[in-house]
């Protein structure tokens, strides 16, 4: 007797009743906030989204020079060795935090943007004006620290500005077909399309430094060596070339001539065996250059968005007055104790 007394029930036809009794309440409350969805979707700042996609060269590193393979055996040069010792590759799925990356903001706050309007400012001048709306403190634009080449240092306002643009600028990687789409969204549909654009050259940029840059390393070291040596052998070929006209025209054969004439000959083997390694190893490298080097083909450039994708506003206008309408029946339920009349 006591579970049944415990047990809570709902009279719908009192609730029917309340309601329509407290319709005019509902009914106010209701267009209040249609009301307000209405005018926050009118007055709401504007967001654009603009889009751009990569396709990535995906090759494995024994295959990359097989193009080159016959070409390079007659030269007598090693494709192996060239294309085995590679540096690796940066993992695809990390290609995303690349654009999340301070160093990439900071150089994106510097560069020239054009709005709708043809005005011409720095992205960091078109944010505080349009996404901040100038709304800046003074102290919040210092740096507290200060400033050195060993690391960086922001103010507390580009932090902020840093934190919220890693939400408006971003990448996305399909893992199944390897493709990259950098995403922008910005009030301003112009500007949004310049930075998604800057966002894919400097990704596109970043990976192919990445991928080469060891490779270019070896190869300006070995074009240097292989100038120096190439300089050593010239003029050892001269001193031979010149000593060889001289010995002919000598009359007499002396066991030192017979000295001079074989240093210098071994001279030049010396210079002519390490100049030839040196141009083999540079013809190695500069093939092993071409295989790090990624192609990264740019499959859909981005467009200039015509529609908004913020806010929506019939969205916004609907879900404010299906808000309206549950509260409203609440303070229905609520005015005058009315929710004593529907529980049992």
């Amino acid at each position: 007797m006591e579970e049944e007394k415990d047990i809570v029930s709902i009279d719908f036809n009192a609730l029917f009743k309340i309601i329509w009794k407290e319709k005019i309440w509902i009914i106010l409350i209701t267009l209040l906030f249609a009301f307000a969805g209405i005018y926050y979707a009118l007055t709401a700042r504007e967001e654009f989204i603009s889009t751009g996609k990569i396709l990535p060269e995906y090759q494995s590193k024994a295959g990359g020079l097989g193009q080159f393979a016959g070409l390079a055996s007659l030269a007598g040069i090693d494709v192996s060795s060239a294309g085995g010792g590679g540096s690796d590759a940066i993992r695809p799925d990390l290609y995303p935090d690349v654009l999340k990356s301070t160093p990439f903001f900071l150089d994106l706050l510097k560069i020239k943007v054009k709005t709708k309007d043809n005005k011409e400012m720095t992205f960091s001048q078109f944010y505080d004006t349009f996404v901040l709306d100038n709304k800046i403190e003074e102290k919040n634009t210092k740096i507290k620290f200060p400033t050195s080449n060993q690391y960086i240092a922001v103010s507390y306002q580009t932090e902020k500005d840093l934190k919220d643009l890693r939400e408006r600028i971003g990448a996305v990687i399909d893992k199944k077909t390897g493709l990259i789409t950098v995403t922008v969204k910005l009030p301003d549909p112009v500007v949004a399309t310049i930075i998604t654009d800057y966002s894919m050259n400097f990704l596109t940029n970043y990976i192919t430094n990445y991928r080469t840059e060891k490779a270019k390393r070896d190869l300006n070291f070995l074009a240097e060596r292989l100038d120096a040596a190439k300089g050593k052998y010239y003029t050892n070929q001269a001193k031979k070339a010149q000593y060889s006209d001289q010995y002919q025209l000598s009359m007499m054969k002396l066991q030192a001539a017979d000295l001079q004439r074989e240093r210098i000959e071994s001279e030049y083997k010396i210079s002519s065996t390490f100049y030839n390694t040196l141009l083999q190893k540079y013809e190695e490298a500069k093939l092993k250059l071409q295989q790090e080097t990624p192609v990264l083909k740019v499959l859909e450039p981005p467009v200039v968005p015509n529609k908004r994708s913020e806010p929506k506003r019939t969205i916004v206008v609907l879900i404010a007055t299906f808000l309206g309408g549950i509260f409203g029946i609440i303070f229905g339920i609520l005015r005058k104790k009315n929710y004593k009349l529907i529980i049992k």
